[in-house]
């Protein structure tokens, strides 16, 4: 049991799941988390035994002595929760298998939010970077929005981090490990004013070798070179407190998403089987390939990926008799900047990349009943603005002309241009929300909650090309860069569409006696429609048909669920069970425009952001804890998850059905179908069964230094952990392909020793991730006649180290 620093929540009611903090309560300088029974923290046993809703959670204690620093550190800790990282911009956090259906860039609304410190953040960019002072991460599951933030579908990650205390304390935090990282960490609390005016400033530098090391450079790939720092300050008077918050981070890691492990398998449906790519490579530039091994690749032009974040908010919460007025003003700036190869083999040919930038405002206001009430409510409103910029650029290598066929083979006639597709999009919401919770007794109680928002969306796009040549006409130049992937000039112009979305709970609950709680939610939720920030013109030869469409249709659901909370032997065992079924309408995701033919009568394959009329998400969920011993306890979570799509009939056709149609087709010749369906089918990259288990035990063992004097006397105690994460296999090929690749299911281990004293004053551990060095992979492609087969390679092998970590007082 530990002391946590931080100002006491009152909670407006443990349904609620609301964090406003309580003027009243705040003047006490720290509590005493895990003062139950159960040995849970407040929140933990808020979450997993009194709130009548799926959820899952992580105390800050965890994630310290298991150095969780990135929200895909827990992971393996969570259930159903799937952070995809891959760079700033383009992470698709997912709960449930769902998070951004298809858009990854800046216009893209996800289904699953992001809440930092009672902020909802819509940008994906708002997630990246290390965290320092986590008090508890959170998962919370089904349609959301009608008690605070803004509305999501299927759930949102919460985080939570620690507050000023009025009590002077510095922790100094080192882990040293393999691929020499470097991980200094440092959080420094104390009063500026006693009992009224206290700060907190943490602080982090991560830096380390990458794993796959450049052959040609010698430059480490999937690095780390990050820091940051989060400063607070918190106010405390008679009837207000104010909580002011800035978080700066920055990162310039060598990003690596694909590796190549061979030639190009593509067999196409009709039993043909398309070019080589190494045939293709030596034809084009007279070159041999250079190797096929993804962990030692030569690659030209790769730089660091660079991503700023700046984030200002301020909580005032203001007691009004027995209830809470709570504002929460936010401003926030991500940029993104990523320097991508322009070819593998030391081949020069072209670099896309997308530049991305997005401001978020936000002012947030609730007025909350006291908790524990027969009564329990709270109403509120939500305004949001958010203005999304996203520069797409296709820079020209030296060997651009003569891989395209243009016209000449001088690399002039390409070398240095860049074509650029930019979009802007702006979003505008205005939401109200309101949420009741009635006991009716001791064991009946209802939650119904309500929200209405309004939301109106802006786009626009535009292209054009960045080159000048003495040396050939300018149409020469342009119609070059067009052949080569570029859209040439073009504006879309701005439009806008404008939504009214509702979004509903309806949460009984039965306290079948102390130890047994049953509940139901039915919730609809509504997510307004994505910007096409990368919307392109559609072109036959020179003639323009028009643009691929600025926005989706706005997404819906209905989601059912019924669930149970148990907790036995005096709060040493909790078990909770849950079983969902969601129907989302109009899931946004890639889709295909195949009604246009170029000259020589192919069909042209227009790839846009649309709408999938009917996918479905059912599964199973349990989480629990066991204490069979004083100082053992165990933690056990998992999830069965059945995504399909239900009716979604015309489906781009993967790359092995869209073989060519030659010029002078032979007769009985059947051309490669425009479309596809996908009905009834599972998605791919999504197993069916995870799950985690855990332990942690820590043992007294006296002063085994004692006489030395000084720290050394200090009584001391023993601690370890050790987690499996499992998942089941996983298919990565769409179900039409000809060749299936499925990642077969594997298991990622982490576990670590250490000692501390008993004041917990010093710590001292050792650690390993992933000691079994499972080397799993997240997407599969048999490549193409320009393309070797490839590989998305994982995020982390095995590492191993140590950590020192002090605290001052």
């Amino acid at each position: 049991m530990s002391a946590v620093s931080l100002a006491p929540i009152a909670l407006v009611a443990a349904s609620f799941q609301s964090n406003s903090a309580g003027a009243e309560e705040a003047k006490v300088a720290d509590v005493v988390v895990g003062a139950s029974s159960d040995g849970l923290t407040r929140q933990e046993e808020k979450v997993l035994l009194k709130t009548p809703r799926s959820a899952a959670i992580v105390n800050g204690k965890v994630a310290d002595e298991e150095l969780l620093v990135r929200l895909s550190d827990f992971q393996q800790l969570v259930p159903n929760y799937r952070p995809n990282v891959s760079n700033p911009q383009t992470s698709t956090p997912a709960i449930r298998g769902v998070g951004v259906g298809a858009g990854t860039g800046s216009g893209a609304e996800s289904d699953t939010g992001f809440i930092l410190d009672n902020v909802f953040w819509k940008n994906v960019g708002f997630q990246w970077g290390d965290y320092v002072d986590v008090e508890s991460f959170e998962v919370g599951l089904g349609p959301q929005g009608t008690a605070y933030g803004k509305n999501t579908t299927v759930g949102n990650i919460i985080v939570r981090t620690q507050r000023p205390s009025f009590e002077r304390k510095a922790t100094i935090e080192t882990s040293f490990g393999a691929y020499n990282q470097l991980i200094q960490r440092g959080n420094i609390t104390g009063p500026i004013i006693d009992d009224r005016l206290a700060y907190r400033v943490g602080f982090y530098i991560d830096k380390g070798d990458g794993w796959i090391r450049d052959q040609v450079t010698g430059a480490g790939y999937l690095n780390n070179d990050r820091w940051g720092v989060r400063g607070q300050l918190l106010f405390v008077g008679d009837e207000v407190t104010d909580r002011l918050i800035f978080s700066h981070s920055v990162s310039h890691d060598r990003k690596w998403g694909t590796g190549s492990i061979g030639d190009s398998v593509l067999l196409y449906a009709n039993g043909t089987r398309a070019a080589a790519y190494s045939r293709t490579l030596f034809n084009r530039l007279g070159r041999s390939v250079l190797t096929f091994d993804p962990y030692k690749p030569y690659v030209t032009g790769e730089g660091a990926h660079q991503a700023d974040v700046t984030t200002v908010s301020n909580e005032v919460n203001w007691t009004l008799g027995e209830n809470t007025l709570t504002s929460i003003s936010a401003w926030g700036y991500f940029a993104n900047r990523p320097h991508n190869s322009r070819g593998e083999n030391l081949t020069e040919i072209t670099d896309s990349h997308g530049n991305g930038k997005a401001v978020q405002v936000s002012q947030e206001l609730r007025f909350a009943s006291a908790p524990d009430q027969p009564l329990e409510w709270v109403v509120g409103l939500l305004a949001l603005y958010e203005k999304v910029w996203s520069y797409n650029e296709l820079d020209f290598g030296s060997d651009a002309a003569r891989w395209f066929g243009t016209p000449t083979t001088d690399p002039a006639l390409l070398w240095g241009f860049t074509a650029h597709a930019d979009g802007q999009g702006r979003t505008f919401h205005m939401g109200e929300f309101g949420q009741t919770t009635y006991h009716f007794d001791d064991r009946w109680s209802l939650t119904f909650g309500l929200r209405d928002s309004f939301e109106t969306k802006e786009g626009s796009n535009f292209g054009w090309l960045e080159a000048w040549s003495s040396k050939y006409a300018p149409l020469t130049v342009y119609n070059a860069a067009r052949g080569a992937g570029g859209q040439g000039a073009y504006d879309t112009g701005g439009r806008s569409v404008s939504r009214n979305m509702l979004t509903g709970v309806f949460n009984p609950s039965f306290k079948y006696s102390d130890n047994v709680t049953f509940w139901g939610l039915v919730g609809r939720g509504e997510k307004a429609a994505a910007i096409n920030t990368s919307a392109r013109p559609i072109l036959i030869g020179t003639t323009f048909k028009g643009f691929q469409p600025l926005f989706t249709r706005p997404e819906s659901n209905w989601d059912y669920e019924l669930g149970v909370k148990t907790n036995w032997l005096d709060g040493a065992l909790i078990a909770n069970f849950n079983v969902y079924w969601t129907d989302l309408f109009n899931f946004q995701a890639n889709q295909v425009d195949t009604s246009y033919t170029d000259a020589t009568g192919q069909p042209i394959r227009q790839t846009y952001l649309g709408s999938v009329p009917h996918v479905r998400l059912r599964g199973f969920e349990f989480t629990g804890r066991w204490n069979p011993l004083e100082r053992l306890w165990f933690s056990f979570n998992g999830s069965f998850t059945d995504a399909r799509y239900v009716d979604f009939p015309n489906a781009a056709p993967p790359a092995d059905w869209t073989w060519p149609t030659p010029s002078s087709a032979p007769a009985g010749f059947v051309a490669a179908p425009l479309t596809l369906s996908l009905s009834n089918s599972r998605w791919q990259s999504l197993p069916k069964w995870a799950f985690n288990i855990g332990a942690n035990y820590s043992a007294p063992i006296g002063a085994p230094f004692a006489g030395l004097g000084g720290w050394a006397e200090q009584p001391l105690t023993a601690f370890g952990y050790a987690n499996l994460a499992w998942q089941d296999k996983t298919q990565l090929t769409n179900r039409w392909s000809t060749l299936q690749y499925w990642q077969p299911a594997y298991s990622i281990v982490n576990a670590g020793v250490g000692l501390r004293t008993d004041d917990e004053r010093y710590s001292l551990n050792v650690w390993a991730k992933n000691i079994f060095d499972a080397r799993y992979i997240t997407a599969w492609s048999p490549g193409d006649a320009s393309t070797p087969a490839n590989v998305a390679l994982l995020q982390q092998p095995r590492t191993f180290g140590g950590t020192l970590r002090i605290v001052l007082q």
